[in-house]
């Protein structure tokens, strides 16, 4: 199957060589694709890319979060006609030699979306405490909606089948504002989503986008956002 490993990054120059050499060594046979989508990073980050000889897709503006490149990679995705798509983050958190496992349940047709969990084994690093508070919180409330255990709503660590690629690519639009968004609408669109366990690290260098006042913002916006996705189902 034709897989694409999305890595997204914004002022990512410290730690993006790091995770495209994690990558590039653990694809020796070639079975993935690589493609570096930027959120109009302000440092080196493209230039250290372009050392490695990593595709780019360059964003002229910055979205205001990680979350604007998700619109871009699943378009990508789909003009490219990629069978599976895989998010992995350019902080260096995500480790390459578990990709296999978020592409084995899509590719042997047991899962439609698949989220890396370093909750299920509780190996690597683990999130800070307050913001495991509102993981914990935000995945209770995602279980019960869709009927079954998600514990890391929050892991960026994703794999994506043919179907989802196209839903967002042809039928959804509109701004992902978060990772419980992303989940609810495919749900909603009939896709079966489950967890496999991985491990991550913290990151090395910069810092995470969620500061002090995001932070306190991210409950609210969370419960209206799953409010919205409850008011926007659409089956494919």
């Amino acid at each position: 199957m034709k897989v694409l490993v999305a890595v997204i990054a914004y002022n990512e120059e410290k730690n993006i060589e790091d995770a495209l050499m994690d990558l590039l060594n653990n694809n020796k046979d070639n079975l993935y694709d690589i493609v570096v989508i930027d959120n109009s990073s302000e440092d080196n980050t493209l230039l250290n890319c372009k050392r490695l000889k990593v595709k780019t897709v360059p964003h002229c503006v910055n979205s205001g979060s990680s979350f604007g490149t998700l619109m871009t990679y699943f378009l990508y995705a789909y003009k490219n006609n990629y069978d599976i798509l895989c998010q992995f983050d350019g902080d260096g958190q995500h480790i390459a030699s578990f990709l296999p496992r978020i592409i084995e349940p899509i590719s042997e047709g047991k899962a439609d979306y698949v989220i890396g969990s370093r909750f299920l084994e509780k190996e690597g690093f683990q999130s800070y405490f307050f913001r495991k508070i509102g993981i914990r919180l935000f995945a209770f409330m995602v279980s019960r909606i869709i009927g079954h255990r998600i514990t890391d709503i929050t892991s960026g660590f994703r794999a994506y089948n043919k179907k989802v690629i196209n839903f967002f690519a042809k039928h959804y639009k509109c701004e992902i504002f978060d990772t419980t968004q992303l989940l609810l609408l495919s749900h909603f669109a009939g896709a079966k989503v489950m967890e496999v366990p991985v491990k991550m690290r913290e990151r090395r260098y910069g810092k995470s986008e969620y500061n002090l006042s995001k932070a306190v913002l991210f409950p609210l916006k969370g419960f209206v956002n799953i409010l919205g996705c409850l008011l926007q189902k659409k089956k494919i």
